[in-house]
């Protein structure tokens, strides 16, 4: 039978959790779905593992990357193999309630939705092994959105995960994850929702972050990371409100991470990610109210003293590798 849902599963470097993942995938209460494991050469056992559970399951399909090409090239890879009408995504080392799918998919037929946004928490393991949780979108009720809102949560923090969504398959027909870049799911999450016509936000934890030391948000940030996020939040910024959405939350995640860039990137009037994010903060009239009193401070004294934060930032140092 044709899968209702396709769920894409980049794997790389992830072989301590990966079993505990496909485990809870293998569980899914609904049965109609196809599992998706994307090996991207990783250079561990992920690749045997991904073998071994599609023997014992046969929804489960796999495909191996000739060589490491990121998570994106792998997301993108199993999209235009899915057979699914909706898809989802499940990073390799976090792991899923056993109503993941029947839960979101029961939600996008009751409601009309082609996108429906499900709560999730974060799991952090202490130095003892102990474990605790912190749920997400605590501030937001459960229902229809519009498209303001819908953005609004979006751009919240945790909204723009690839993971904690049902997607109509129709919505990739001319998105994709950009390739080479890491945090790349800012350059597709809004896209998503800006396409949609329906939203619904579940507020219901499907998904089980795992928080790890080593992991990609949680590392240093090197050139890279600045470099890759100044090209993907200022794209989005343009987008959006070249498509006529403006909103506080808007102006305060991209003012926000301007804030984050422009100290943490030496002042370089030859980068032009850095005059066009320090403009911003420069021209900035009307602060977002979200800003804390530091925040205030600190843009205060960008727009009139920045060369005594950038020494301030350069004291303190900034970690970039």
């Amino acid at each position: 039978m044709k899968p209702i849902i396709s769920v894409i599963v980049p794997v790389y470097q992830v072989e301590a959790y990966l079993p505990h993942c496909l485990d809870s995938l293998c569980r899914q209460s609904l049965p109609d779905i196809e599992l998706i494991l994307v090996d991207d050469a990783s250079p561990d056992r992920c690749g045997a593992i991904c073998e071994e559970y599609a023997a014992k399951d046969s929804r489960i399909r796999v495909f191996h990357q000739p060589e490491n090409r990121g998570l994106s090239a792998a997301r993108n890879l199993a999209i235009r193999n899915a057979a699914g009408d909706y898809l989802m995504f499940v990073d390799g080392d976090d792991w899923v309630h056993e109503d993941f799918c029947k839960a979101a998919y029961e939600c996008a037929q009751q409601h009309h939705a082609d996108l429906v946004m499900f709560n999730y928490v974060h799991v952090r393991k202490g130095e003892k092994g102990d474990a605790s949780q912190r749920k997400a979108f605590r501030s937001f009720t459960e229902g229809c959105k519009t498209k303001e809102e819908s953005l609004d949560m979006m751009l919240a923090d945790g909204g723009n995960a690839a993971w904690n969504k049902l997607y109509r398959k129709e919505l990739f027909k001319d998105v994709t994850y950009p390739e080479g870049f890491l945090y790349e799911d800012t350059g597709a999450t809004y896209k998503l929702v800006f396409k949609a016509t329906r939203f619904y936000f579940l507020d219901q934890v499907l998904y089980y972050q795992n928080i790890r030391p080593d992991s990609i948000t949680t590392s240093k940030v090197t050139q890279k990371v600045l470099d890759d996020r100044a090209t993907l939040n200022i794209q989005r910024y343009r987008d959006l409100t070249s498509w006529g959405f403006r909103s506080e939350m808007l102006e305060y995640r991209f003012l926000s991470f301007a804030m984050w860039y422009c100290m943490h990137q030496k002042r370089d009037m030859s980068n032009p990610d850095y005059i066009y994010l320090s403009r911003a903060l420069r021209s900035c009239r009307q602060v977002p109210q979200a800003f804390t009193s530091k925040k205030r401070y600190a843009l205060w004294l960008f727009k009139h003293c920045p060369w005594l934060i950038d020494l301030f930032y350069t004291i303190k140092g900034r970690e970039v590798i």
